[in-house]
C-alpha cells in the first residue's frame, strides 16, 4: 500500500513538473548586476532635430561601452531594479567605446536624426566585458529645438529676410512659414510678425522680457513665470531678451545681440533657442 501511495506521489510530482512554463530566455539587455562602475551625471544640450550628450562614469572597474537609450516613454523607474522592458533597445548596436579624451572623465555623444516637437526619454548603461548591462545613468527629458545666431536684414532691402525656426533655415521676408523680420524707422528697430506685411502667412507674437543675463538665467526664469507674448511687433535694443509665440504654438526665446549699419544697410545679429513642443516652454 505504501509503495502504491508513493508511486502515485512520484507521477503526480512529474506531471506537475512537465505542466510548469518554462521561464522566458532573458535577453543581456534586460539584466542589471551589481557592478560597480556605472555612469552618472547625464545632462543633455538641445539642438535642430539632434542632441548632444554627456555624463560621467562613478566608480572603478573595467567596462567595455556604453549603451545610449532614447524614447518616447520612460526608460527607467517602472520596471523592478531599474530593468529594461525587453522591447527596448539601445540606439547604438555596438557599445560606445567612449570619446577621445579619457583624461577628463567626461564622455560625449551626439544623437542625430531625430525629431523635433517630442519628448525624449534619455538614458546611458554601462557595458560591462561580459556584456551585462549597469544600473542606468540619471534619465534627462530633452526636446530637440534649434539653437544658434542669425542675422537679419532691413525687410524688402536686403537678404536674408526672415527665419523659419521649424526649419531652422533662412526664407524670405514673406514666405508662408517666416517666424519673424526686422526693420528700422526713425532711428528705432524693430522686430515684427510677417503677419503685416501679408494677412496669409505667419502670426508671431513678441514680448520683450524685462531680463539681462545670461540664456540660462532667463530660460529658467521664463519656465518658471510663462509669460504670453501679445504685440506683432517690439522696439529692441542691444541686451534685450525677446519670448516670440510662433502661430504653430511653438516658442522662441531671442537676444539682440548686435545692431549695426545705416538706413537700408541696417542689420540685426540674434542669438535664438526654440522650443519645438507646443504650448511648453522647452529652453
Amino acid at each position: 500500500m505504501k509503495r502504491a501511495a508513493i508511486a502515485l506521489l512520484v507521477a503526480a510530482v512529474g506531471a506537475s513538473c512537465t505542466q510548469m512554463p518554462k521561464a522566458p530566455s532573458e535577453s543581456p539587455l534586460a539584466r542589471v548586476y551589481p557592478h560597480v562602475a556605472f555612469p552618472t551625471d547625464l545632462k543633455v544640450e538641445q539642438n535642430h532635430q539632434r542632441l548632444s550628450l554627456s555624463w560621467r562614469k562613478s566608480g572603478q572597474g573595467p567596462i567595455a561601452g556604453y549603451y545610449i537609450y532614447a524614447s518616447d516613454r520612460p526608460l527607467t523607474g517602472y520596471n523592478p531594479n531599474d530593468s529594461l522592458s525587453a522591447d527596448i533597445s539601445p540606439l547604438n548596436s555596438v557599445p560606445f567605446p567612449g570619446d577621445t579624451n579619457p583624461e577628463d572623465s567626461v564622455e560625449n555623444y551626439e544623437v542625430s536624426e531625430l525629431s523635433n516637437g517630442v519628448k525624449y526619454h534619455i538614458s546611458i548603461r554601462a557595458v560591462y566585458p561580459d556584456q551585462v548591462v549597469s544600473r542606468p545613468s540619471n534619465e534627462v527629458i530633452a526636446v530637440c529645438g534649434g539653437r544658434g545666431e542669425i542675422e537679419l536684414a532691413v525687410r524688402y532691402f536686403g537678404k536674408p529676410g526672415g527665419f523659419s525656426f521649424e526649419r531652422n533655415e533662412y526664407v524670405e521676408y514673406n514666405a508662408p512659414d517666416n517666424d519673424l523680420y526686422f526693420f528700422s524707422k526713425d532711428s528705432v528697430d524693430y522686430l515684427a510678425s510677417p503677419r503685416r506685411l501679408e494677412g496669409f502667412i505667419s502670426d508671431t507674437r513678441f514680448l520683450v522680457l524685462p531680463l539681462r543675463g545670461e540664456y540660462a538665467d532667463v530660460a529658467a526664469r521664463v519656465r518658471e513665470t510663462k509669460p504670453t507674448p501679445t504685440d506683432d511687433q517690439v522696439e529692441v535694443t542691444v541686451g534685450d531678451w525677446v519670448l516670440l509665440k510662433c502661430e504653430r504654438g511653438t516658442h522662441a526665446l531671442v537676444q539682440v545681440k548686435e545692431l549695426r549699419g545705416l538706413a537700408r544697410q541696417r542689420r540685426v545679429k540674434l542669438f535664438f533657442a526654440y522650443s519645438s513642443f507646443v504650448g511648453e516652454f522647452w529652453f
